[in-house]
């Protein structure tokens, strides 16, 4: 990765502005983000409708949606990781792209062992990125400590939840109540009987609200945790220190040539 040619400006940053950096470039690169996010969505959506089908619980198809998260990621973060260049990848070149990251990216580790850590978006470019591997790769990991990244999940995973239940609790106020299903009559009586079904349109509502919510904040998520990385390898290799002197060393150059 050369830092001179970065879009966006090389500095030393507090760990809020890098974050803050990152909800800038979804606002800036939102087009090309969420078709890359859609590209790598509508599989497994048509999955956990099989899922949910098959057996007839709405709640295994929403686990899945929430367990393939780092699958997204790497979509998102692929288009991100051009932009920065001033490259532009549309949807066709995602799904051009798929495999490659299904397959070199350490996705079979973010699934399984790796699907918990609380530095995941900080560490996923390291991993998709740098194209380093064995001790070479966990060295780096040691090395680039994510500050800031825990942060930025607690952060995240607070505001999913404020805006799913926020979103489910309006639709339920403003239900006639004769449509409101019995089991939410009494708080948690739904998970307090085993027993008790939902209807069958409020599962899909629940569910559907859930895909709207993780596709508004993961964007957010995934860009704020490559932004804590690129200032964290500003802090550790002087990539501003290093763009100073080439800058000099151009101008330098310039006052020597004759005119």
């Amino acid at each position: 990765m050369r830092p001179d040619a970065l879009a966006v400006e090389i500095r030393t940053r507090a760990h809020w502005e890098a974050l803050d950096l990152g909800l800038a470039l979804v606002q800036t690169y939102w087009r090309n983000l969420y078709a890359a996010w859609f590209v790598a969505l509508l599989p497994v959506v048509l999955l956990a409708l099989a899922l949910t089908y098959l057996l007839s619980d709405y709640g295994y198809g929403v686990l899945l949606l929430w367990w393939m998260k780092p699958f997204y990621d790497r979509a998102l973060l692929h288009v991100l990781s051009r932009a920065v260049f001033g490259e532009t990848v549309d949807w066709r070149g995602v799904l051009r792209a798929l495999p490659g990251l299904l397959q070199h990216s350490g996705l079979f580790r973010a699934l399984t062992i790796g699907r918990f850590t609380p530095r995941r978006s900080f560490r996923l470019p390291i991993w998709q990125l740098e194209g380093i591997s064995g001790q070479t790769r966990y060295r780096r990991l040691h090395a680039l400590k994510g500050h800031g990244a825990f942060s930025l999940l607690f952060a995240c995973a607070t505001f999913e939840m404020i805006l799913l239940f926020g979103m489910l609790g309006f639709l339920v106020m403003m239900l006639p109540p004769e449509l409101i299903p019995s089991q939410l009559d009494t708080l948690f009586s739904f998970y307090i009987d085993n027993k008790a079904q939902l209807p069958f349109w409020f599962e899909i509502t629940c569910g559907l609200t859930y895909l709207f919510v993780i596709s508004v904040v993961e964007p957010f998520y995934v860009a704020a945790g490559f932004t804590l990385y690129l200032n964290r390898r500003t802090e550790l290799e002087g990539w501003d220190i290093e763009l100073g002197f080439r800058t000099l060393a151009a101008r330098l150059e310039a006052q020597q040539t004759p005119s």
